[in-house]
């Protein structure tokens, strides 16, 4: 498989160490479109996602991460057919990028899609003092996303000029099938991955990438330091 996810459910990795505490200061505005992560219940990703499709108007985009592999079918014959099998990365997550305003609409009328359970920030809080639904940055979705849907090959390349990296430096894949991603350097399986934090929701990693398609640099927003013994 060409993808690995390592996910950590919720919030533990990069709230339970925040030293910030809660705060109004990244209060979401009402109009403005954010990523909202969406946790289906009983693993029903697949059929949330299709009652969201059925009821979308244009209103808001919709992420299901989708692996892929290929079967054989009647692999015994002289011609075994070639099948494309979809499944869900995780079946129980999707991703809905909408403004404030609609999600909230959405999330009030459960009757409406039901099994639809919203990921809340536990270190942001509205005016009301209730705790903000979770988002997840552009950047951050965008690496997550070309993580999801690359495919990863042999591939060699010069490894001449391949920086030395340790683990915890932020970088960006510069080549390659996961060429866009930024994340941290960490080890799994003895191999150094680019992993990708979504605060809250999990952590998701490259497949091995070659040192010299990967440029240390520094983030905006660095991730919170992943834990090492993964």
């Amino acid at each position: 498989m060409a993808v690995n996810a390592e996910r950590e459910i919720s919030v533990r990795s990069g709230f339970e160490k925040s030293r910030i505490g809660k705060s109004v200061g990244y209060a979401l505005h009402p109009d403005k479109l954010y990523w909202f992560p969406i946790r289906a219940t009983y693993h029903r990703a697949q059929k949330v996602y299709n009652k969201l499709v059925a009821i979308n108007n244009g209103g808001f985009e919709l992420y299901l991460p989708v692996l892929r592999r290929i079967e054989y079918i009647n692999e015994g014959a002289k011609k075994p057919v070639q099948q494309i099998m979809e499944e869900p990365l995780d079946k129980g997550l999707l991703f809905m990028r909408a403004t404030l305003r609609d999600f909230q609409a959405l999330v009030q009328t459960p009757s409406l899609v039901p099994g639809l359970t919203p990921y809340y920030n536990h270190f942001s809080t509205s005016k009301s003092g209730k705790n903000e639904y979770l988002t997840v940055p552009d950047r951050q979705m965008e690496s997550f996303r070309i993580i999801v849907e690359s495919r990863n090959k042999d591939i060699i390349v010069n490894q001449k000029e391949m920086p030395q990296l340790i683990e915890g430096d932020t970088v960006m894949v510069t080549d390659g099938p996961f060429a866009g991603v930024e994340g941290v350097v960490m080890k799994f399986k003895h191999q150094k991955r680019v992993f990708v934090e979504l605060k809250g929701v999990g952590r998701y990693a490259t497949a091995y990438v070659p040192g010299a398609w990967i440029k240390r640099t520094l983030l905006p927003n660095p991730p919170s330091t992943l834990n090492s013994q993964l």
